[in-house]
């Protein structure tokens, strides 16, 4: 097939339903876009009638909107995009992706959605080589148990003492982290085409 047989599309379309980033700074101006053919992808529902083409592609993908007359646009703020699997095995969780908004899409389907999550380190952490090391065990005033005369108590030992090296003992971790996991990434406003 010579590429003179694919249909055309005009220099500067878009196919509705493409999604691209938006970058303004200034406050947006959903009438400005809705003039230009395109919505800010900010998850409010619109009407099914008003909009048939973008509805025609992208249905309830997004949320079912009231269930009969409106259907929901992508909401895509805080949110970085990643490609359907289609059952290629590179997102292991793709059968357990929920839906956006109530009537959206889950599973492996374009729309759904995943919470943070952070996977074991293919490189094992390692613990440093500090060695054996012990603990002291304070006790109260020096001592394990005091001599009382008459009873059947006796002094374990006469001092604090130290754990032995070996021991079973753990350590806890106080603080650290960051809030979520994530790979570098910059701010953009997300708009969809919803005419031709």
């Amino acid at each position: 097939m010579s590429d003179m047989s694919l249909p055309l599309v005009p220099r500067g379309h878009f196919v509705v339903g493409t999604v691209v980033p938006y970058a303004t700074g200034a406050p947006i101006d959903e009438n400005f876009l809705e003039e230009q053919g395109w919505m800010y992808c900010n998850g409010r529902m619109i009407s099914r009638s008003d909009y048939p083409d973008l509805f025609a592609v992208i249905g309830t993908l997004h949320g079912g909107g009231d269930g009969t007359s409106t259907f929901t646009l992508p909401d895509y703020r805080g949110y970085l995009l990643r490609g359907v699997d289609d059952h290629t095995g590179r997102d292991p969780d793709a059968g357990s992706r929920t839906e956006p908004a109530p009537g959206g899409a889950s599973g492996n389907r374009c729309g759904s959605r995943q919470g943070h999550a952070t996977a074991r380190p293919q490189t094992a952490f390692a613990l440093d080589s500090a060695g054996n090391h012990s603990h002291q065990a304070r006790t109260p005033q020096g001592y394990s148990a005091r001599a009382v005369i008459g009873s059947y108590r006796s002094i374990w030992n006469d001092d604090d003492v130290e754990s032995n090296s070996g021991g079973n003992h753990h350590h806890t971790v106080d603080e650290g982290g960051d809030a979520e996991t994530r790979p570098g990434n910059a701010y953009v406003n997300f708009i969809i085409r919803y005419r031709a």
